[in-house]
């Protein structure tokens, strides 16, 4: 289950959709976005932590900050438009999704995606889209042998965990969004056998995640913060 992707988005990811947040992180490169005017400008491949003048936190507690009832989730440095920027993900009591445009020098919002159900999210995928459908054969195979009632049971255990992140501090969150940014990095020049001891160490570590109380899934998380911090 755990693939190049998935460590990307972070390591509960690996649980296939854990943070509930699935849909819209895939949809993250689909977006059209209008022509904006930020203050950083950037060639392709530059080396943009470097350029960025406001933080990840800043960036997402911005975002959180202009989006009534929603939580930041996910965020990560881009250009749009030859701008550097932060797309920030969020997500609200009612498991919509939008994303917030912010600039990485002033961090001055500058556009806001329209709000979307991650229902409507699924019925307008495109099919023939590879990235979509290798996602959803991962599900289809994560859930074959299970019952109706075991696939109920680990898809609530899903949505304990996007809970579990979301309640986490903005912070929190930051730290381990850079963190498996850095795996992530360090992925790209592994391996295949350094890419198999991390797969299992990653394994390891998560073991049992899913299956303990919404409360411990919450401690789990911010355990693992702490030890990387």
């Amino acid at each position: 289950m755990v693939s190049k992707n998935i460590i990307v988005l972070l390591a509960i990811v690996a649980l296939a959709t854990t943070l509930g947040i699935s849909p819209a992180l895939a949809d993250w490169d689909k977006t059209k976005y209008p022509n904006i005017e930020g203050t950083i400008p950037v060639a392709n491949n530059e080396n943009y932590s470097e350029l960025a003048e406001i933080t990840l936190v800043d960036a997402m507690t911005i975002a959180e900050n202009n989006a009534e009832n929603s939580k930041s989730m996910y965020a990560k440095l881009s250009p749009v438009s030859g701008y550097l920027v932060y797309k920030v993900v969020m997500t609200n009591d009612s498991h919509e999704y939008s994303k917030v445009i912010v600039d990485a020098g002033t961090g001055d919002i500058l556009y806001v995606t329209d709000v979307k159900s991650f229902d409507s999210n699924k019925k307008t995928k495109h099919s023939d889209d590879k990235h979509d459908g290798n996602h959803d054969k991962k599900m289809r195979d994560y859930y074959k042998d299970m019952t109706p009632e075991q696939i109920t049971e680990k898809k609530k255990q899903f949505k304990e965990m996007g809970e579990a992140w979301k309640s986490l501090s903005i912070p929190d969150k930051a730290a381990m969004i850079m963190h498996f940014m850095q795996i992530k990095l360090q992925w790209d020049v592994m391996s295949d056998e350094q890419k198999e001891e991390q797969k299992l160490e990653m394994k390891n570590k998560w073991k049992g995640l899913l299956t303990v109380s919404p409360e411990e899934k919450k401690q789990k998380l911010e355990e693992y913060v702490k030890s990387i911090k």
